[in-house]
């Protein structure tokens, strides 16, 4: 969230001028935002001063807050405790397993975030915003399902969550936030068209356009890891068969690399899994990076399946940029070129003309500070500006009526 003046939001928001400061005047009271003199260009190009007194600009205070974030993946927890701006001040994570039941699960979920607020002011806290995969009723707060959490259904996480720890509790879906993180740190997502795709334990899509999240009927758009690249493919976990993260998922990975060991291949991978109780898709990045050739054809298989699916989406929607999120960052350059490959073959010229594909640069953590963004939007939201204006309107008829 850059610094800005109050003429702008007024142009963004459509309130009147009046109705701004009234707004602003009340979040400098507590402190939220505040003001600095705005940097002005000297004569010869660089910054500095100007005889009279410089504009002022408003910008956010992260130090008024403190937000506790959760990224609950099929694989793992993490928890971090950011500042207003999403800076992470505090994190952690643990390992689980995805077909423990519900509760089991939420109880780490409640030690790692009770642990993780232990060194916050309660009264500074603003409160939990929660990544979730699979399905979710975002306005009930309840994960409805999630192929890769099997015994999750119908859970009431939000309600759970604000229970046990008495603070408030907002929820949405992984790949919705990792759309509005990059939005977030990125003000030219509003003028063009993005598809972020993220690479995780499932697969999912996100598309933005000029700064708006498509999310579809009931927010559940961007299961683009359940459309079909292969009609004779293996069985998912949907109960369809050849879906895109039979490919590409984790587990998908780690079965491919499994059944390469039972050919003879991937001789270093057995090496490096001495001693290991499980198969990480990361170590078989590890491992490509060093330049292990039978590592490194799984991550060009990788690539080229995602691929294939980001060129149908490049056909459909012409982005000008794709961002993929993971932790398949360490194989970057190898991961991208057979990418990037593939798109060529699979999407129409015109459509990819000045298309940029790149990695996320928050790796596989935007979906954990998209869950810090959600609960801190929620404060400079629109819903909030309308009672502030409902408020001000009120207070501006007090006085007419007593002039």
């Amino acid at each position: 969230m850059q610094p800005t003046f109050r003429a702008a939001v007024a142009r963004r928001t459509g309130l009147k001028p009046a109705t701004v400061t009234g707004i602003v005047n009340d979040l400098l009271a507590q402190q939220i935002l505040s003001e600095a003199p705005a940097a002005i260009p000297s004569g010869n190009g660089e910054l500095g001063a100007r005889w009279g007194r410089p504009p002022l600009m408003l910008q956010v205070n992260a130090d008024a807050k403190r937000i506790v974030a959760i990224d609950l993946e099929p694989d793992r927890i993490r928890v971090a405790v950011t500042d207003l701006l999403a800076n992470v001040l505090n994190y952690q994570e643990q390992a689980i397993d995805r077909f423990s039941e519900p509760d089991v699960i939420i109880k780490t979920m409640l030690k790692l975030a009770g642990r993780a607020m232990e060194d916050v002011d309660r009264a500074q806290l603003q409160g939990v915003g929660v990544s979730l995969p699979g399905l979710v009723d975002q306005k009930a707060g309840v994960l409805i399902s999630s192929t890769n959490l099997p015994r999750w259904r119908d859970v009431p996480i939000r309600d759970i969550l604000h229970k046990a720890l008495g603070v408030s509790v907002q929820v949405e879906r992984s790949i919705h936030l990792a759309a509005i993180y990059e939005k977030w740190s990125d003000p030219n997502h509003a003028h063009r068209t993005t598809l972020m795709l993220t690479l995780r334990t499932g697969v999912g899509i996100s598309i933005m356009h000029h700064g708006h999240l498509l999310t579809g009927r009931r927010g559940f758009a961007g299961e683009i890891g359940h459309t079909v690249v292969d009609l004779n493919g293996k069985p998912c976990e949907c109960g369809g068969k050849g879906c895109l993260e039979t490919f590409v998922s984790a587990p998908a990975i780690v079965a491919r690399a499994t059944e390469m060991i039972h050919q003879g291949k991937c001789q270093a991978l057995v090496a490096a899994m001495r001693g290991k109780s499980d198969l990480r898709p990361e170590l078989i990045y590890k491992l490509a990076k060093r330049g292990d050739r039978d590592c490194a054809q799984i991550v060009k298989e990788i690539g080229k399946y995602l691929g294939i699916a980001i060129g149908n989406m490049i056909n459909l929607f012409a982005p000008d940029e794709v961002v993929i999120c993971g932790s398949i960052d360490m194989v970057e350059a190898l991961f991208l070129q057979a990418v990037r490959e593939q798109v060529e073959k699979s999407a129409l010229p015109r459509s990819r003309e000045g298309l940029t594909i790149r990695l996320a640069r928050e790796k596989d953590r935007l979906p954990l500070l998209g869950a810090a963004v959600l609960v801190a939007e929620e404060m400079f939201e629109l819903p909030s500006l309308q009672h502030a204006r409902e408020v001000t309107e009120d207070k501006a008829t007090v006085s007419a009526s007593q002039a």
